[in-house]
């Protein structure tokens, strides 16, 4: 017995649990973010260039009609028209959503596929309403702020209604918030970074040599492009921090009716 103790007493004590490694700044790097856009368009151009260009066709007659109404100092109409254009320019962009999803994961897109569940443009159209409202509301006051903070928190709606994550479009909006949780300035420079390219594609809206309307076309040509490049980056960056959300946050399941039980005879 004594022998025995004596072996325990010399047994080495059982060593501490190893640290835990710090959480990395952000969990995707920018470079690899951009290299990813741009390589998920070339491999799906023809499908996404069709998402821009529907998207912006949709919006631009609003646009210019918004621009007249703000230069004759008409805020009110301005805004109406503005939002009713960015609503269904939002609705119109969902297939574009879907097929940058599919850029970013590598796969090709099926032209057709987004139309097989024509219930995700309903829920679309709820978050794009409440996305751009608050968004052209966040304009008038401190200097824009609240317009930032609103595309911070809500920017991947878009993304999570594509992805088939939630059925509703204020579901959406909640679990953009959700997504970027802890990482709302990665994901503003990354934003800020996606700002400049895409003002790059507007600039043959500067080109005054040419026709008002040969400038709206270069304009749009050009921002088909950043514009497709800049929403896989967002697919990248979605599918980054759903994944590090976990499936524990994930929409629960709806509920089952309930089946009537048979009275006993």
């Amino acid at each position: 017995m004594a022998k025995q103790k004596n072996k325990k007493a010399a047994s080495p004590p059982p060593k501490p649990p190893a640290p835990s490694k710090p959480a990395s700044a952000f969990p995707v790097s920018i470079a690899e973010v951009f290299t990813r856009g741009f390589k998920g368009y070339w491999a799906n151009i023809v499908p996404l260039t069709i998402g821009a260009l529907a998207t912006l066709a949709t919006y631009a007659p609003f646009r210019w009609q918004g621009q007249q109404l703000f230069d004759d100092e008409r805020f009110f109409p301005f805004m109406a028209v503005e939002i009713v254009g960015l609503i269904l320019a939002g609705t119109v962009a969902y297939p574009w959503y879907f097929y940058a999803l599919d850029a970013a994961r590598g796969n090709k897109s099926d032209l057709a596929a987004p139309f097989a569940t024509p219930r995700r443009f309903t829920a679309q159209a709820v978050s794009s309403f409440w996305f751009w409202a608050g968004v052209l509301l966040g304009v008038r006051y401190l200097l824009g702020l609240p317009s930032i903070v609103v595309l911070l928190l809500y920017a991947f709606h878009g993304f999570v209604i594509a992805a088939g994550k939630s059925k509703s479009g204020m579901l959406a909006l909640g679990t953009s918030v959700r997504l970027g949780q802890g990482r709302r300035f990665g994901l503003f420079a990354i934003g800020v970074l996606l700002l400049i390219f895409n003002l790059f594609g507007a600039t043959g809206i500067g080109f005054e040599q040419f026709a008002w309307p040969v400038r709206i076309g270069l304009a749009i040509a050009g921002l088909s492009v950043t514009t497709s490049v800049s929403l896989v980056a967002g697919a990248v960056l979605f599918d980054v921090l759903w994944d590090e959300l976990g499936d524990d946050h994930a929409p629960p399941p709806e509920p089952r009716a309930r089946r009537k039980k048979k009275g006993k005879k």
